[in-house]
């Protein structure tokens, strides 16, 4: 079986996508629309990466983020921040925060997918060729 990916997003199709790519690909893949349910969601599993959206309503990702990185069970989970703001200070900021990647929502293509949860999910967690 593949590896676990937790997609957090408040846009609803967005998150649906991604989610669905990631299942081609042969990883598991769930989806929740907000930094509440994502804290909520990793107090019980713990996913091999997390794909974070920055700018959502309530907690917004760089929070969720702090307190992923605070937390010891979510501490060394990998973090992709997923935003459609391209800044390059922001994604320092990201990365300064503890992102392990930043990815522009604009940039959303299956090779890009394919290349970082190649990158982040262990070899044992990925399906043979």
């Amino acid at each position: 079986m593949g590896g676990s990916v937790l997609i957090v997003d408040d846009d609803l199709g967005t998150g649906r996508l991604l989610a669905l790519l990631i299942r081609h690909i042969g990883h598991e893949a769930a989806f929740v629309e907000s930094g509440d349910q994502a804290l909520e969601y990793l107090s019980t599993h713990r996913p091999d990466l997390v794909i974070l959206d920055v700018m959502m309503p309530g907690i917004d990702g760089l929070e969720v983020l702090q307190r992923m990185r605070a937390d010891p069970h979510t501490a060394d989970l990998p973090v992709v921040m997923f935003s459609a703001l391209s800044d390059p200070l922001f994604r320092q900021v990201a990365r300064d925060k503890g992102a392990n990647d930043y990815w522009v929502k604009a940039s959303l293509d299956f090779r890009s997918l394919e290349q970082r949860l190649s990158t982040f999910i262990p070899p044992a967690h990925r399906l043979p060729n």
